[in-house]
């Protein structure tokens, strides 16, 4: 049987006891129904380990006691990054949760001029906040370590300007080159960047 993942943003550590904040207590205890003594698998984001750990009650707290940590590195050797044209809501969920299970390293996020409704300034944290969540919660399902960084910048050229290794650029262009052809075969990259518009081209 899969243990279940919980994502914990502290440094953890063998034998220590975890308190769980309300909402994952909510999760373990009335989703899952998961029992004291049940075993279940911490991770923080911070390094490439498992912390298998076991579930007890305090009332209505959650504690994780860490009993072994356990290497486990799922993440790509090549830095992805998807440069992502904002599109409607639960389009944009849908690609940060398949971008993440799929190990894509970072996605930027920008206005576009044919995005339908503009992320304003004043919404920023709050849209930010969401795709985070979006991200931990597939690593907890996909078994990922560490998740992609997101971030938004209010248009393409702030979007482009930022400095980060891109060493294969890759525009998506419904009249281009297919993905498989020799011209976007890497050998002796280390980071790929991906352009997408808010429509998929």
């Amino acid at each position: 049987m899969r243990l279940s993942r919980i994502f914990v943003d502290q440094g953890l550590d063998h034998g220590e006891q975890i308190y769980l904040d309300a909402d994952t207590c909510h999760y373990l205890k009335k989703v899952l129904r998961l029992k004291s003594g049940a075993a279940i698998v911490l991770f923080n984001g911070q390094d490439l380990y498992d912390y298998e750990s076991l579930l007890s009650y305090e009332g209505k707290q959650a504690i994780a006691t860490i009993q072994n940590a356990v290497a486990a590195n799922t993440e790509s050797t090549l830095s992805t990054e998807i440069i992502q044209g904002l599109s409607r809501s639960d389009h944009m969920d849908w690609m940060i949760q398949k971008c993440t299970e799929l190990g894509v390293t970072r996605i930027s996020v920008f206005n576009a001029n044919h995005t339908q409704i503009s992320l304003k300034p004043a919404q920023r944290e709050k849209r930010l906040g969401h795709w985070r969540n979006i991200t931990i919660k597939a690593c907890e399902q996909c078994g990922r370590q560490v998740p992609p960084l997101v971030n938004f910048q209010q248009g393409i050229v702030a979007a482009l300007a930022e400095p980060v290794p891109r060493d294969m650029k890759i525009l998506l262009d419904f009249e281009g080159d297919r993905l498989r052809s020799g011209s976007v075969s890497r050998d002796t990259d280390e980071s790929i960047a991906i352009l997408v518009g808010p429509e998929g081209g």
